[in-house]
């Protein structure tokens, strides 16, 4: 009797434990398939929420001069995603931007979610040349970075010297590759100094700056200490007209001159003594 009791009590508790281990079992699945929706929903709303108030509605550029807004917008804005703001800023961030040849660099920011700023610093143009109704624009370097029908004020125009590979975001060739470098090497030295010449002329292999009334001759190298001479020189000139030499001069040989051009009164003058 006593076994029979044993056996119906053990079987008493194993068919109620059953019943309640799959109940638990049950929970767990629906507690795991509650927070999985949860979360993909979450993701969802909050991707939905990025989208829609990162999207971009305004882009202000500050900091160019020749570069157009629009280039500097579609340059910003060169890939599918760049509609978001976010994924603008980001890019930009890490470096992995868009930067066009001529610009320096580039910094965005964001002045409200929509509001992309784009900050750009142009690399400097330091002098012309005229090719048929086109005017070529470059940097110390000779890279071509702006091409315009229209002149700019307040830098030097390049003559007697012709350049091959002149499109735009590419850097000029010449067969006299010396004094291209040296004329190359004035066009900065001017810039630094803040002088503007009318012109720059390269003949035969000498480099002359056309200043007011006076031709500086540079000769066919140039430094930055002879450059650094021509301002307060041209101060103690005045109106004078003429040829200022500078070829010899260096640290070592201070030597200039000045060749003074007779006025056409003095000329007419000397005309009827002859």
């Amino acid at each position: 009797m006593e076994r029979r009791n044993y056996r119906e009590t053990y079987d008493t508790y194993r068919t109620d434990e059953r019943p309640v281990r799959r109940k638990r079992k049950k929970k767990r699945k629906s507690h795991f398939l509650y927070f999985f929706v949860v979360t993909v929903l979450g993701a969802a709303i909050l991707c939905l929420f990025i989208l829609l108030l990162f999207k971009v509605q305004k882009i202000e550029i500050t900091g160019n001069h020749y570069c157009t807004n629009k280039q500097i917008k579609d340059m910003v804005q060169s890939d599918k995603y760049s509609v978001n703001a976010l994924y603008i800023f980001g890019k930009y961030m890490t470096d992995r931007g868009e930067v066009l040849p001529c610009l320096d660099s580039v910094r965005v920011t964001l002045k409200a979610p929509w509001h992309v700023n784009v900050e750009v610093r142009e690399k400097t143009i330091v002098g012309c040349m005229a090719q048929g109704e086109e005017n070529i624009y470059f940097d110390k370097e000779g890279l071509v970075v702006y091409k315009d029908s229209e002149r700019m004020e307040g830098l030097p125009l390049v003559e007697g010297i012709s350049v091959k590979n002149t499109k735009l975001y590419q850097k000029m060739e010449s067969g006299d590759a010396g004094i291209f470098e040296e004329i190359l090497e004035t066009s900065q030295e001017l810039k630094k100094y803040e002088i503007t010449p009318k012109k720059i002329v390269c003949k035969d292999g000498n480099i002359y700056l056309y200043i007011k009334n006076v031709s500086v001759s540079l000769g066919s190298t140039v430094t930055s200490e002879k450059i650094a001479q021509i301002p307060p020189i041209m101060e103690k000139l005045g109106r004078k007209k003429g040829t200022l030499h500078m070829e010899n001069y260096s640290d070592d040989r201070e030597t200039i001159t000045f060749e003074e051009k007779a006025s056409k009164k003095k000329e007419k003058e000397e005309e009827k003594e002859n």
